[in-house]
């Protein structure tokens, strides 16, 4: 990014492209531009993988929160069968930028448990499904961990990684310009370019980059009923005696999911809908803290969670459980890359590309 002059407090700057939000979704789309030789420059409120990035637990995993037979249901097989296909080759492409960067990868693979009998026959029927359609996926009947599922379903080919981590390698080793604590506040067309006003400064650039998640709705209208702010809550304990899960996984119709760290750390999270999901899914009796209580005491009731550490935030859900991805219709030059659903890490390299070719004019947004 190189500053034009100054102006009192308010540094004026410029460059091709600005992009809002320094998570593995901006990164992975702002390395991909400036491959393209431009000039990129991330703008971030927090720090760099402060938001959904870093609370994702680092689970890379197919498909969607919703499971196979539910898509297959709202959206038609062949769509389901693409939908699924574009995540497992986001995973892949992830694990090659990791290897490369040589940030740490586990080939864990991940399961869903089914809390209930109907999850057990969605899971079931979702593993049918998914066979047909050719991915790799093992259903197990009962209750194999002994801590009262009902059923699971099984990815072998998942893997878990350190997302923050490999968030910042990627923008260090294309030497992209960041800039975190700098929170956008407006965005306005300004002759043949976009205009943006952030802490500190502005930036005049050809092509702004929103890949904000779940705070769509705080830079726009056009997002107030298409993409949902949810919340998550994440809980970490101190490391355990022992190792009380192999496999990272969700649980409760997605609802609620938790890892084990090398370091023997335990990771439960929980989210909420303000309302339940047009593709399926149900809401639950319980609701943020409590419902991660709840979970860890009817299945995990060994995890000492007293003196855990706590967080929360937002993630970006959209009405039909699908990505949302464009060009804002009222300004010409900001286009974006929301409500991923919790699904953004296997996500974040299929989008970059498309948004890299709809900055570069090659593909029509839609």
């Amino acid at each position: 990014m190189s500053a034009e002059l100054g102006c009192g407090q308010k540094r004026v700057d410029a460059c091709d492209v600005v992009v809002v939000g320094a998570g593995l979704v901006g990164a992975a789309a702002a390395t991909r531009l400036a491959d393209e030789g431009l000039d990129v420059a991330v703008l971030e409120a927090r720090s760099v993988a402060g938001g959904a990035t870093g609370r994702s637990a680092g689970m890379v995993l197919s498909g969607l929160t919703c499971y196979y037979n539910q898509a297959v249901e709202a959206y038609g097989r062949r769509k389901a069968q693409a939908v699924w296909s574009q995540t497992i080759e986001g995973r892949d492409r992830l694990l090659e930028a990791a290897e490369r960067l040589d940030v740490p990868v586990e080939r864990t693979g991940s399961v869903a448990w089914a809390v209930e009998e109907a999850e057990a026959e969605d899971l079931e029927e979702s593993a049918a499904l998914l066979l047909e359609d050719g991915f790799a996926v093992q259903f197990e009947g009962g209750d194999s961990l002994g801590r009262g599922f009902y059923a699971a379903l099984r990815y072998p080919d998942d893997v878990a990684v350190d997302a923050a981590a490999l968030t910042q390698a990627m923008l260090f080793e294309d030497d992209i310009a960041v800039h975190p604590g700098t929170e956008v506040y407006h965005l306005e067309r300004e002759g043949s370019g976009v205009r943006v006003w952030a802490k500190g400064r502005t930036v005049l650039c050809d092509a702004v980059l929103l890949a904000v998640n779940g705070y769509a709705v705080l830079f726009d209208p056009y997002f107030t009923d298409k993409v949902v702010p949810t919340p998550c809550r994440v809980l970490t304990t101190n490391p355990l005696d022992g190792v009380v899960l192999q496999q990272p996984g969700c649980a409760n119709y997605g609802y609620e999911f938790c890892r084990q760290f090398p370091d023997r750390r335990f990771l439960l999270g929980t989210w909420r809908f303000t309302s339940a999901p047009e593709h399926g899914g149900k809401l639950g009796d319980h609701v943020g803290e409590d419902g991660l209580v709840h979970f860890v005491n009817s299945h995990f009731p060994d995890v000492e969670i007293q003196d855990s550490r706590r967080g929360s935030g937002l993630m970006g859900f959209t009405p039909d459980g699908l990505p949302l991805i464009g060009q804002l219709p009222d300004t010409p030059g900001v286009y974006f890359a929301v409500g991923f659903g919790g699904r953004g890490l296997a996500w974040a390299f299929v989008v970059a590309e498309r948004l890299a070719a709809l900055v570069l004019g090659e593909e029509h947004d839609g």
